[in-house]
């Protein structure tokens, strides 16, 4: 009986295999490995467990009995009562102001809306030559009047200190003497 099915196996064509013979010979033989690898399964089972069970759905785990169903937690509701000066300040959020544009910018407007950008021209002329010129920039201003400000006050702190005053025998307050000073005059003078 068993050459009858192994016959009839030969025949049966399966994909990978060939035929259904030789992937029974084959799953025969791995199985017989099973019994080695049996004790990872729990292991293997309990770390497939873990990863997947936060993802699945909690109606499911519910309606099966396995997840625990949330208490059903009423709260009571408190009733807010607002002063009238809270309710107009809600009413009036999301209200915007109406922005009345002038006549010249009400002409430019319309112009546009006409397809006339010519009185715009002349704002675009002038933005164009400010910036195709880098030695003319805003900023450099703004940088200008930040390095006079830092060279005010480096004044200022010196002046506080009091770095003019002389001893009485012709040093400096910190001891230095002006002979350096002289023999630089001295040099100046012979050019």
């Amino acid at each position: 009986m068993s050459a009858y099915i192994i016959n009839v196996l030969k025949k049966v064509p399966l994909p990978l295999f060939g035929n259904a013979a030789t992937a029974a010979i084959f799953s025969t033989r791995k199985a017989g490995t099973l019994t080695r690898l049996a004790p990872w399964g729990v292991p293997l089972g309990g770390g497939a467990l873990w990863f997947v069970w936060p993802a699945v759905d909690q109606e499911w785990k519910d309606e099966t009995g396995f997840g625990s169903a949330r208490p059903a937690v009423l709260k009571e509701e408190e009733k807010i009562e607002l002063s009238d000066e809270a309710i107009s300040k809600i009413e009036s959020a999301y209200v915007v102001a109406e922005h009345h544009l002038s006549e010249e910018e009400q002409s430019v407007v319309n112009a546009m809306a006409e397809g006339d950008f010519s009185a715009l021209e002349k704002d675009w002329d002038e933005f164009q030559l400010r910036a195709s010129n880098p030695n003319e920039d805003d900023d450099d201003d703004d940088d200008d009047d930040d390095d006079e400000d830092e060279d005010e006050e480096d004044d200022e702190e010196e002046g506080a200190d009091g770095d003019d005053t002389e001893g009485a025998d012709g040093d400096d307050a910190d001891g230095a003497d002006d002979e350096d000073e002289d023999e630089e005059d001295d040099d100046d003078d012979d050019e």
